[in-house]
């Protein structure tokens, strides 16, 4: 994806997201796809599948725990928006997005979150993340798996959060993150 910075149209948004399962990703990448957005997949080596990885996850979010990410590719404080993506562990962020947002804490510009999850709310994931990143969102969803399922309810839902973040239908040469900044 090329840099936000030097996008035409002066683009600043970012699309930063964890993901074990790839339903994260999709709505992450559906979002960059239809922004223009530049995408940053937080890396976590220490967290994965299977009985002991699932425990492993779980106890850590619980604990909140953070988890050792890698080095990331792309600065949120060099973009005018955020978008930051996680799945829902035991009602709670990934460790690997507890880890992500302690170490942008410096304060990127708007920010908003989106969470997937078999049937968490998002509202109960959200302020701790608020609280985490210093910050109130501008916006945030929650994917559930029904809607993750269902191409309709998803595109649906999907349009909503862009709507609510002003990123809806926008042209591809309009200056995106002015749209967002100006909120």
């Amino acid at each position: 994806m090329a840099n936000g910075a030097t996008q035409p149209g002066g683009r600043k948004i970012l699309v930063a997201y964890y993901s074990l399962t790839g339903s994260t990703a999709r709505v992450a990448r559906d979002i960059a796809a239809r922004t223009g957005a530049d995408i940053e997949s937080i890396r976590d080596p220490g967290h994965g599948v299977g009985f002991f990885g699932f425990l492993k996850d779980t106890l850590d979010a619980l604990r909140g725990v953070p988890a050792k990410i890698g080095p990331l590719a792309r600065r949120p404080g060099d973009y005018a928006f955020t978008i930051i993506g996680t799945p829902v562990w035991a009602r709670s962020m990934t460790p690997a997005v507890r880890a992500y947002l302690e170490q942008i804490q410096a304060g990127p510009g708007k920010v908003a979150f989106f969470v997937t999850s078999g049937n968490t709310d998002a509202a109960k994931v959200v302020p701790s993340m608020e609280k985490l990143a210093h910050t109130r969102v501008i916006a945030s969803a929650g994917f559930n798996a029904q809607e993750l399922h269902d191409q309709k309810l998803y595109e649906e839902k999907l349009a909503v959060f862009l709507e609510d973040m002003h990123l809806r239908d926008a042209p591809p040469d309009a200056d995106i993150a002015a749209q967002a900044y100006a909120m």
